[in-house]
């Protein structure tokens, strides 16, 4: 079984894309796929035609491996295209899947976040598109679950933090989460988490020079250093010492700082705006320009603010540490001793503090602090960093306008967590052969040149211009690098898709054979979950025998009735307009097409 989470950032344009590089089925290089279900270890053997081809995604989705389970997220569609059937693509029919939404529907959310699982039929008896039971969080559309029989799959998009209001509002998600999968745990069920987190676990989750280290802390070993050697010699590092020779007029220097405005033009509307620079006063008429342009002067000011930050815990409502005094990242102090302390860094030296002890992710930061106490509290598992817990610079996330895919510089905030009772299910790669290294295989795949290679296409895809124009085209070599061998790990989807790329769970062929054969039930939330289903099919309006399609035969899953996937929403809608849909309902009476229907797709008036 083969599960893969994705933030599309916008379902409608990634389709688009994926609609014009794929959507003739052709097969290219992708065309031969691990046979996920049946877990022979990575085996290729080619995939036989089915109607499915002709459907561009589902034919893509087969070319990644015959996926049996995709979570996706930021689909950004709303819930009224799809209760309407006007989403693009029709992408809430896929042949041989069910699919199961959660949109925003608070007033400031509409058109943003959104998460969608679809699953192939047989494989989910149950849906929650507002499982955390918190209206509040349910309607930004950032989580949904499926149930599928002995395990259940959350499907998540969890808030960024952009300040500390932000940063109140993300720990409320989590910690709701956390209890929605306590509950499921309650019930017997174990636990699946995938998607976008937007946190990070390891410090190899950074890029390296995006690390931080308390600068108070690096003062503190330097005193007691000072204070306990009694004339021997010390073997500190060279940058510690520079830290603390420098510190104090580093400090006495970014209490002068100002945001200085620049007039920016826009290349696309010619429209100018101002970005704001932060600048430093040295001594009199000597400026230190610090830093890049931000959008505001509050952004440009706060990348040189290193005052202690609180922000106020949604549980307690106390104000609680989330960074502490002096916290830099590598980056930024190394900035700071060249044009402040006058000692720059070659790269070897920063290279050696990203690597000490010292440097690594924020300590205090709540996110970290939630995502450390599942994998030790709750026992899940971390399924990438268990495999291949020295991978280097293996990021999912790049900033998509300043090209930082191009050189690697990014974050790996997706992820896919599973319950250690389920780990052993969970398919071993072989030796990290597994992960992708571009175009072709790499000696090292567990080092960063490899890992550039895999984000670069081994360097087919091409950043994008500055001066507008978008992301480069790929050509179709470079495209046909996402595809390989069912694994867990990351698929590095094209730049022009997403500016995340997906991750993959393999599970062993095992591990289906347990799930078995499931019946979707018609509870009140699997029935919201599927909001496109309350439009009439296309059978309702020709007659369609949806009434006989009805069976009532028991299940071992629970006795729920096989109600056949053409006619289900079909069936309800059919008695919300007074008519059964069979052959023998009133002839005389015109059925009317609802706006935006699905027939329209069908010249039906």
């Amino acid at each position: 079984m083969l599960i893969v989470s994705w933030n599309v950032a916008g379902l409608k344009p990634a389709l688009q894309r994926i609609h014009s590089d794929y959507g003739g089925g052709a097969s290219g290089s992708g065309a031969t796929t691990s046979s996920s279900s049946g877990g022979d270890g990575g085996n290729n053997a080619k995939t036989k035609s089915s109607p499915a081809d002709s459907h561009p995604f589902a034919n893509y989705l087969r070319l990644h491996g015959d996926i049996d389970i995709l979570c996706l997220q930021e689909h950004k569609i709303p819930l009224t295209q799809l209760s309407s059937r006007s989403e693009p693509h029709l992408c809430s029919s896929i042949p041989g899947y069910e699919s199961f939404w959660s949109c925003a529907t608070d007033q400031k959310a509409r058109g943003f976040n959104g998460v969608c699982t679809y699953a192939k039929i047989g494989l989910v008896q149950s849906a929650d598109s507002a499982p955390l039971k918190d209206p509040e969080l349910d309607n930004q559309g950032r989580c949904v679950m499926t149930d599928h029989g002995s395990f259940v799959c959350f499907n998540v998009y969890v808030p960024h933090s952009r300040d500390f209001e932000t940063l109140t509002k993300k720990m409320k998600f989590l910690n709701s989460l956390h209890n929605a999968m306590g509950r499921q745990r309650e019930k017997g069920k174990r636990v699946i988490l995938v998607g976008d987190l937007n946190l990070k676990i390891d410090k190899k989750d950074l890029y390296w020079k995006t690390r931080v280290l308390n600068v108070d802390e690096i003062l503190d070993q330097i005193k007691q250093q000072n204070d306990g050697k009694d004339g021997k010699e010390s073997n500190t590092p060279a940058w510690k010492s520079d830290i603390a020779k420098h510190w104090n007029e580093i400090d006495r220097v970014l209490q002068s700082i100002e945001a200085m405005p620049r007039q920016t033009t826009n290349p696309s509307t010619k429209k100018t705006f101002d970005r704001y620079c932060v600048r430093a006063k040295i001594a009199e008429n000597n400026y230190a320009m610090l830093g890049s342009y931000e959008d505001t002067a509050e952004d440009a000011l706060g990348c040189y603010t290193f005052d202690e930050q609180s922000y106020i815990d949604p549980d307690s409502g106390a104000a609680t540490v989330c960074r502490k005094k002096n916290m830099l990242c590598i980056d930024t102090l190394t900035e700071l001793m060249a044009k402040i302390g006058k000692v720059p860094w070659s790269e070897n030296t920063q290279r050696q503090i990203s690597e000490s002890i010292e440097a690594g992710l924020n300590p205090d930061s709540p996110a970290y602090l939630w995502m450390k106490a599942r994998l030790e509290e709750d026992g899940m598992v971390d399924v990438f960093r268990r495999f291949y817990p020295t991978a280097e610079a293996r990021f999912t996330c790049w900033h998509q306008l300043k090209n930082k895919r191009y050189t690697n510089e990014g974050g790996r905030i997706d992820f896919t967590l599973v319950d250690k009772a389920l780990f052993d299910h969970v398919e071993q790669p072989r030796d990290g052969q597994t992960l992708r290294c571009g175009k072709d295989p790499h000696s090292n795949p567990l080092g960063e040149e490899a890992a550039l290679l895999a984000a670069t296409a081994g360097g087919l895809f091409e950043s994008g211009s500055y001066s507008g124009g978008g992301i480069a085209a790929a050509t179709k070599r470079a495209l046909d690098t996402q595809f390989g061998e069912a694994h867990s790990g990351m698929i590095y989807t094209p730049p022009s898709y997403s500016d995340h790329i997906a991750v993959s769970l393999l599970m062993k062929s095992s591990f289906k054979n347990i799930v078995g054969q499931l019946t979707l039930g018609s509870e009140a939330s699997t029935r919201k979950a599927q909001p496109h289903k309350k439009q009439r099919s296309i059978s309702s309006f020709f007659g369609s025998k949806s009434a006989s399609s009805v069976s009532s035969r028991s299940t071992s899953s629970g006795g729920k009735r096989t109600i056949l996937q053409d006619t289900q929403g079909s069936k309800k809608a059919s008695k919300g307009n007074g008519s059964s849909g069979s052959t023998n309902s009133s002839s005389s009476k015109k059925s009317s097409v609802p706006k935006n229907s699905v027939l329209k797709h069908f010249g039906k008036k």
